[in-house]
């Protein structure tokens, strides 16, 4: 089951790569390519009776994920959808409930050396993808790199624009917003590697070193906002971890010297990477002059908790479940209601809102009962890491909430399947880390009071 596990973890990560250059002819077919291994992973757990149960949220989602097949048929009738929209409204479906179970699983199923383990991977496959992200900027976006190698120019990949004339890089991801994840991520491995103690190293120090500059680079590159608020979150968290901790040297080593280093670095980017420096604060300052929110960027972060508001004349029963997800509106043949082209608020159709798209596909009861789980999901996990980060003095847990915990709140989960991924995989091994937290000298014992 672990290895199925990575195997997931891997395709999260490489599946972009495959429909941009493997095999672009295949590349709809291989959106789908996590289901089959996902089956097989419950499979293993059903039969071998290792399945979680007792859990509330897993039992609430079960409830949701019921009702909302009992109303695509109702959704289908009154929009008048043809046959094939079945498509998008089953693609909906495994956005919202299919993966969560996999949270439950690798908490349950992951030892320690298994998260260990995971984050060597990112650490690995960071230092990989340094001069694949490099290459993107320096590149046009419709060169090879960036594009991909599909002949026909529907079926090839155009990134966002960023500023001075390059686009954002997406790495070996589809789309930019999956090198944002990967990298918030890999901001965790790198910390974590570098506060813990010699005795308990997570890699060798060059390793480290490779993975630091890796980091460093593509965050330089990626021109993302976005990935850089997380990646301080990640910074804060840490802080905040080794405080709580009641050690004084992992307080230091946790909270004060990652903040020197990072300051520094600030200082030596415009230094070392003039043309990315350039590049980020000309799209800062064009994103700040074209910015709706009087609180700027920090308006724009906060936009995905309140821009349900703009969606209550939504109908009841919603519009259909999926339709407004990145695949509905990339396939030729969807038709969307005349409401999805109303200017409300910020964007266009919630899809820059992980709460107001609930509403939209699943009508007010279902879309306020999905947003009601996120909350608790999100309550209950920062309670549970922050006991855990108490009784073991290990900051790993809240690191990753920080990363997992943002996501299960506010993030695209259901729009966007690269953000579906990494929730609900991290999720699992936020989990799982919190899981020997509280079970401080027992790493076997399953889900770690998670069962209750």
């Amino acid at each position: 089951m672990v290895r199925i596990i990575f195997v997931l973890y891997w395709l999260l990560i490489f599946t972009g790569a495959l429909r941009k250059w493997g095999l672009p002819q295949l590349q709809k077919p291989l959106f789908f390519i996590a289901v089959p291994f996902t089956l097989w992973l419950y499979g293993i757990s059903l039969m071998k009776n290792m399945w979680p149960r007792r859990v509330a949220l897993l039992n609430f989602a079960y409830l949701l994920a019921g009702a909302a097949v009992l109303l695509i048929p109702v959704q289908m009738i009154l929009g008048h959808y043809a046959i094939r929209y079945g498509i998008i409204a089953g693609y909906g479906w495994l956005d919202y409930f299919f993966y969560i179970p996999i949270t439950f699983i690798i908490a349950k199923e992951f030892t320690q050396d298994d998260v260990r383990r995971l984050l060597r991977h990112t650490l690995w496959i960071g230092i990989v993808s340094a001069p694949m992200v490099a290459l993107q900027f320096l590149s046009p976006p419709h060169s090879f790199i960036n594009a991909g190698d599909a002949v026909t120019a529907a079926d090839q990949f155009h990134q966002l624009a960023s500023a001075l004339g390059h686009v954002r890089p997406a790495g070996f991801f589809s789309s930019s917003i999956g090198l944002w994840m990967f990298l918030s991520t890999l901001t965790v491995a790198v910390l974590y590697g570098w506060i813990s103690s010699a005795k308990n190293a997570l890699v060798g120090r060059w390793v480290l070193v490779l993975a630091t500059m890796a980091l460093l680079s593509m965050m330089a590159f990626s021109g993302s906002r976005g990935a850089m608020a997380q990646s301080a979150l990640v910074f804060v968290a840490t802080a905040i971890a080794g405080f709580i901790s009641n050690r004084r040297q992992l307080a230091i080593r946790a909270g004060l010297w990652p903040l020197l280093v990072v300051g520094f670095l600030v200082v030596l980017w415009p230094i070392v990477l003039p043309n990315a420096y350039d590049m980020f604060i000309t799209r800062w300052d064009q994103a700040a002059a074209t910015s709706p929110f009087a609180l700027g960027f920090l308006g724009r972060a906060l936009y995905p908790l309140y821009a349900w508001i703009y969606y209550l004349n939504t109908p009841f029963s919603g519009y259909l479940l999926g339709i407004a997800t990145n695949a509905a509106a990339r396939v030729s043949w969807v038709q969307m209601p005349t409401a999805a082209y109303t200017w409300t608020g910020y964007g266009v159709w919630a899809r820059e809102s992980g709460w107001a798209v609930h509403l939209v596909e699943l009508g007010l009861v279902l879309g306020f009962g999905y947003i009601f789980f996120r909350i608790c999901f999100t309550l209950w996990l920062l309670i549970t890491v922050w006991k855990s980060t108490r009784r073991n003095h290990d900051p790993l847990a809240l690191m990753l909430f920080s990363f997992a915990g943002e996501l299960i709140l506010m993030g695209q989960i259901t729009v966007q399947g690269t953000v579906n991924g990494y929730a609900w995989i991290f999720l699992g091994v936020t989990l799982a880390a919190a899981k020997f937290a509280t079970t401080k000298n027992d790493s076997t014992v399953a889900l770690a009071g998670l069962e209750r």
